[in-house]
């Protein structure tokens, strides 16, 4: 009966005010709290029930909806006034006044009166026994009334009254309990209930008092007489006890009374509308008693037994449930893409089309093509390689030939120049631009001196089977650039380099005699990548885009030729690779973005990619975040969405917690445990500390239990 009428009763709220959230670490972390303000707050109000004289009032601060630390006290004085002040704290505020160990009275004000008195005393004016209209009575012990406000609420003074009880009592109720939206909401719901305006700001009167009446404005007159009907139903002593059952009836019927016939001992709005409107004809309040006469007599038409259906306006609880509502609402736009579990893939047909091991293999293959690179500069600098190439020819006389021939000229008198230099019926600028010599590591050359191209070719002995050519197009000492074609293949996929610059860089220059790794190897190519088939899937990749590519390859070292690998230090070669353009896989999933791979083969690979959001309403900017091994089992560590002025930050865990956090650009968080069961408190929503929505799972799906009563499924 709660959630049925609570959904139906707060379905206009919810249409402003729905959807948030998710967990750190998979455990559901304290959300920031929020920060202080006014280090002094003064606090002013009246208890009106009648006015209540000498009651004690407390007030406490609400943390995660129940009732905290207790702020300051005080007493009502003979208006039933009381202040107090409190310092650093900022929050909302539940409000309790019982009766003084010392003695607390109130006056009656209702026109049926309010019991009768146990024995003779002066309170009893006219002697008659009865507790007459503007007669005090004493409380008895069990009297309580409360009023929970937000911390604006406090800065002007408000009444504690039987509607601000009920306001109270079923905010309460709310899943969340007592914070900002719940006491908005609730407060509205009565306001709605009741026909009355400013339920906890309205300043509510003395009924006894004729100036105080012939002062006040209609809603502050109509507020205190329903205020004032409930104990002309019973009497002193049974007030707490009608007030509770009201209480009861509104939080189990979701905000509603009976319209009229309560069954049993239940109070129907047609009751305390009758009882109200005996007062108003009492004190001669004619237009208000013609008010509740109109109000019963619709509330009759109803069938009997049946609930009103009282609303909450849906802006009543301002920006704080805005900024909830925008929540819920933007990840129920992304259902569907946006996984809430750790190991359900979001965004599937985008890791698909990344493929398993595209980011590893890219990386792979261009580690490879860097080392082949150090053989570059043989044809950017030819002059000085001249006496190395002699070196290279097949014999001794050869050699020796070479060497006399070369001697204090350069390539392009060689070649150019108008002597015919032969070397054994061969020109020797045709041999000097066809030289081919093995390499040593499974990697072979071939050296256009004069054209400035030179062709690496072989595997090696990481299994990257090579085949770059580099051509010469500038140095300046230190730094040799390239154009670049060839391909790559591994046992995972085939990369073709279409075209593109390679830059590297040798720190002290370079000795030809005695060539080294480069310490960087920079470029941007244009290329094509194809991943193989994979074996229990059937799926493989392409790519077709640029590739961006900065290695780091001052920590490797080249070992002795005998050695059982060619270099040390290949864990330590830093690399950033940024693949940009489309990624497809064989089944058709397809995606145009960017796959970037920072720091080597153990680090995290970025995906980023442009995006229709499920409505079609914008586009969106999404970011993966994942490790090569994550990512080709579909595992995401983060996710970041970004779109029009939003942005949602998502993290899964898997070990050793298991969950999920969700926060946005408005510091609305939702932590998720998700290792409990149904029914279970998995985590809450989150908004500047305070909670806003309960979260636990529902046949694999996902339960919010928002503050104003309602529930959605995710």
């Amino acid at each position: 009966m709660l959630l049925r009428n609570s959904l139906s009763s707060c379905i206009s709220l919810l249409c402003a005010l729905t959807f948030a959230g998710c967990g750190g670490k998979g455990s559901s972390a304290e959300a920031p709290a929020p920060a202080l303000h006014n280090p002094s707050t003064t606090v002013q109000g009246t208890v009106v029930k009648g006015i209540v004289r000498g009651g004690l009032v407390n007030a406490y601060r609400l943390k995660d909806g129940s009732i905290d630390t207790l702020l300051a006290s005080s007493t009502t004085d003979e208006s039933g006034q009381f202040s107090f002040q409190f310092s650093d704290y900022s929050g909302p505020v539940y409000v309790e006044v019982t009766a003084s160990s010392a003695g607390s009275w109130m006056i009656c004000d209702s026109g049926s009166g309010c019991g009768e008195y146990n024995d003779s005393t002066e309170l009893d004016k006219n002697s008659n026994g009865l507790i007459d209209f503007g007669e005090e009575f004493e409380l008895g012990s069990d009297f309580s009334l409360t009023a929970a406000l937000d911390f604006e609420g406090l800065t002007t003074p408000f009444s504690v009254t039987t509607l601000t009880h009920l306001a109270a009592q079923l905010a309460h109720s709310y899943p969340q309990g007592m914070n900002e939206i719940s006491i908005a909401v609730a407060r509205s719901q009565l306001e709605d209930l009741f026909g009355v305006s400013g339920v906890a700001s309205s300043k509510i009167i003395n009924l006894a008092d004729p100036d105080a009446i012939a002062n006040a404005g209609e809603q502050q007159l109509k507020h205190t007489l329903l205020s004032s009907a409930l104990i002309g139903m019973g009497n002193e002593t049974a007030f707490p006890q009608l007030l509770n059952t009201l209480t009861y009836q509104l939080q189990s019927q979701g905000g509603q009374m009976v319209a009229h016939g309560a069954a049993g001992n239940g109070i129907s709005l047609a009751d305390l509308i009758d009882e109200a409107m005996k007062t108003a004809r009492m004190l001669e309040l004619d237009d208000l008693a013609s008010s509740f006469q109109i109000t019963k007599t619709n509330l009759m038409t109803m069938d009997a037994g049946s609930l009103t259906d009282a609303k909450p306006s849906p802006t009543a609880a301002g920006d704080k449930a805005d900024r909830i509502n925008a929540f819920i609402n933007d990840l129920n736009t992304w259902q569907g893409y946006l996984s809430l579990s750790p190991d359900q893939t979001s965004f599937a047909n985008v890791v698909s089309s990344i493929g398993v091991s595209t980011g590893a293999d890219l990386n792979k293959m261009m580690k490879a093509v860097a080392l082949a690179g150090q053989y570059g500069p043989v044809v950017a600098l030819p002059d000085a390689a001249l006496s190395t190439a002699c070196n290279s020819l097949g014999n001794a006389l050869t050699r020796m030939t070479c060497h006399l021939l070369v001697s204090g000229k350069s390539l392009q008198d060689i070649c150019e120049g108008s002597l015919n230099l032969v070397i054994f019926n061969r020109s020797l600028c045709d041999v000097l631009n066809d030289l081919r010599l093995p390499l040593g590591n499974g990697l072979k050359g071939n050296f256009a001196l004069y054209d400035g191209i030179a062709r690496i070719y072989g595997t090696t002995l990481d299994g990257v089977e090579i085949d770059i050519t580099f051509t010469a197009v500038s140095n300046s000492g230190t730094s040799y650039a390239f154009s670049i074609s060839g391909t790559a293949e591994t046992d995972t996929g085939a990369l073709i380099i279409q075209s593109g610059e390679f830059a590297l860089t040798f720190e002290g220059g370079l000795d030809i005699k005695s060539l080294k790794l480069p310490e960087t190897a920079r470029g941007e190519i244009e290329v094509s990548y194809q991943q193989f088939a994979d074996s229990d899937s059937g799926d493989s990749t392409s790519f077709a885009g640029s590739l961006a590519i900065d290695l780091d390859l001052s920590g490797v070292r080249k070992l002795e030729s005998d050695s059982e690998h060619s270099f040390a230090g290949l864990e330590s070669v830093d690399l950033s690779l940024i693949a940009d353009g489309a990624f497809e896989s064989i089944y058709g999933d397809h995606f145009d973005g960017s796959l970037n791979l920072s720091g080597g083969l153990d680090s995290d690979i970025r995906v980023v990619f442009e995006a229709d959001l499920p409505d079609y309403s914008d586009r969106a900017t999404v970011s993966l975040i994942s490790t090569p091994e994550k990512l080709s089992s579909g595992a995401i560590e983060d996710i970041s969405i970004s779109w029009s002025g939003k942005r949602y930050d998502v993290m899964y865990f898997l070990a050793p917690s298991y969950g999920t956090r969700i926060s946005n650009q408005d510091s609305v968080i939702m932590d998720l445990d998700l290792t409990v069961e149904d029914g279970e408190t998995a985590g809450y929503i989150y908004y500047n500390g305070t909670r806003y929505a309960r979260v636990s799972p529902l046949n694999g799906s996902l339960l919010l239990e928002l503050s104003d009563g309602t529930e959605q499924v995710l």
